[in-house]
């Protein structure tokens, strides 16, 4: 895996742009194991290279939603352990583009959310939304984060997502709460 992270190095925001592509169909390498270094060398192009890795995340999700519409259940069993699509599939009834949104986020890898946004066919502006979002977050806060502090951003990193990640479930769950609470109670007509 070294091999490849040095191998797309050596095409700098291209090998970036690839890495973050291909992560989103099928790779098993994160696009961070290369961001983090390239935004730490020059972190006045660290919030660039964020946003590079955000496009080329987004548009591989494009082309992993597609696979899943076209080969749908069958590109779910190829691609995405059982575990992770009655996860999602779970998500997706429950929380539509809430469940991208935290997917995106969360430890669940990409491309399988893509590919089962895909198969489920969940709204393509709803997926688009949700994934600029979410990889936007994951990307752009750590590019912010390297450009204000530098080398210091790491730790800041580690202890904010796991923050921001305990506060985007608590409020998926409130929210979660509140929608059930609003269809038990019944409606009165206005008259």
């Amino acid at each position: 895996m070294e091999q490849l992270i040095v191998f797309f190095q050596n095409f700098g925001v291209l090998g970036l742009f690839i890495i973050s592509f291909i992560e989103s169909i099928f790779s098993p390498i994160l696009p961070d194991l290369l961001l983090v270094p390239m935004a730490l060398s020059v972190p006045e192009k660290a919030i660039y290279y964020s946003i590079i890795a955000t496009v080329g995340s987004v548009l591989g999700g494009i082309v992993g939603y597609f696979i899943g519409n076209k080969y749908g259940i069958i590109a779910v069993k190829k691609y995405v352990p059982n575990k992770y699509v009655e996860k999602i599939n779970g998500w997706l009834e429950q929380y539509g583009g809430w469940a991208i949104f935290l997917a995106a986020l969360a430890p669940i890898p990409y491309k399988f959310v893509s590919i089962s946004s895909g198969v489920f066919r969940i709204n393509m502006v709803v997926f688009l939304i949700a994934s600029v979002f979410g990889r936007g977050k994951r990307f752009l806060l750590e590019g912010i984060l390297i450009f204000y502090y530098g080398p210091q951003a790491i730790e800041l990193i580690k202890t904010y997502s796991n923050t921001f990640m305990i506060g985007v479930i608590i409020f998926i769950v409130l929210l979660a709460v509140a929608i059930a609470v609003m269809r038990k109670v019944p409606q009165r007509k206005l008259s």
